[in-house]
């Protein structure tokens, strides 16, 4: 719709670019407005591409506010009413799904995470979002002024530089200490894995006995010139993994070319994750195991004496 106003926010950088694209294809062409708020050092750069934005909010947090939705959500309140949107975009993260709850209790809106796409109507603002553990989608309008949505991304957008350079605003912290403080930093390294730009992938469930066997799939992965990914119990559970290989309902989602699944029983909420993979091959002991339902190609037997057997194939030893 012409003339709508639509308020982007993300704390991942990464996530802002596809963010802003959606919010653009959402007002259209004519005079609607796509703003853009993000966490800045006090004075810094904005520290991420704004290509498409026509404005942009630096909420100045102190570092130690950063970690804390509730500040974020205050300081984003701020810029929401200097924006004054129709729709306020966040991306359907951990702490976007919590920065956008805070918003809309703070200010009495509608608020919808997982959704997998979104338009501007007259009545409201018309949603689709995943219901059932993913199996289905829900259509559903928000009403009221203001509300809030979290979509869910698909793979990276690249950045566009901007035409023209927009509006700065500095958006002061909120007075007052949060919750939340910052104990300890761990610095990630540079290159990080982004497994939804994957294009083959050696996934690992709870059919590896212990973490030291992580060396196999990483064998095989590196044959197959694939990444490691994993299931829920894998990353969150056991912790042999990072977040960063986690697939699934409340992982990543990935579309990669080919998924390789090895030990997945093949939960609902591991497919819902992986499900829009081109090809699937499977590899689980139980010839009786959900996700050989869901392949295209199955092995039954032992991932202790398949895998080896496929790192060996692939090397030509």
């Amino acid at each position: 719709m012409s003339g709508e106003t639509v308020l982007v926010f993300s704390e991942e950088a990464e996530a802002i670019p596809g963010l802003l694209a959606a919010a653009r294809a959402a007002v259209g062409p004519g005079p609607g407005r796509v703003e853009l708020a993000v966490l800045a050092d006090g004075g810094g750069p904005a520290g991420s591409a704004v290509g498409g934005a026509d404005r942009v909010y630096r909420l100045l947090l102190p570092e130690n506010a950063r970690h804390d939705p509730e500040l974020v959500a205050v300081a984003l309140r701020r810029a929401q009413e200097a924006a004054n949107p129709r729709l306020t975009l966040v991306a359907s993260t951990k702490r976007g799904r919590e920065t956008a709850a805070r918003l809309a209790g703070a200010t009495d809106s509608a608020v919808s995470t997982g959704v997998a796409s979104f338009a501007l109507e007259p009545e409201g603002v018309r949603i689709r979002r995943e219901v059932l553990s993913g199996n289905a989608l829900g259509e559903e309008v928000l009403l009221g002024p203001r509300p809030i949505v979290a979509v869910m991304l698909g793979a990276p957008v690249p950045a566009v530089p901007p035409t023209t350079p927009p509006e700065i605003i500095d958006v002061p912290p909120p007075e007052g200490a949060g919750r939340i403080a910052l104990v300890e930093r761990t610095v990630k390294p540079a290159g990080g894995l982004r497994i939804e730009a994957a294009e083959r992938i050696v996934s690992v469930g709870r059919g590896l006995r212990k973490k030291e066997d992580l060396s196999l799939i990483e064998e095989l992965a590196r044959a197959m010139g694939a990444v490691v990914g994993c299931t829920r119990p894998i990353a969150a559970e056991a912790g042999w993994l990072s977040d960063d290989h986690w697939i699934g309902l409340t992982g990543h989602r990935v579309k990669p070319r080919l998924y390789v699944a090895v030990g997945i029983s093949g939960a609902v909420q591991h497919l819902v994750g992986m499900r829009e993979s081109t090809v699937v091959v499977a590899i689980n002991k139980d010839p009786n195991a959900p996700i050989f339902a869901q392949s295209d190609f199955t092995v039954t037997g032992d991932l202790y004496t398949v895998v080896p057997a496929l790192v060996r194939a692939l090397s030509g030893a």
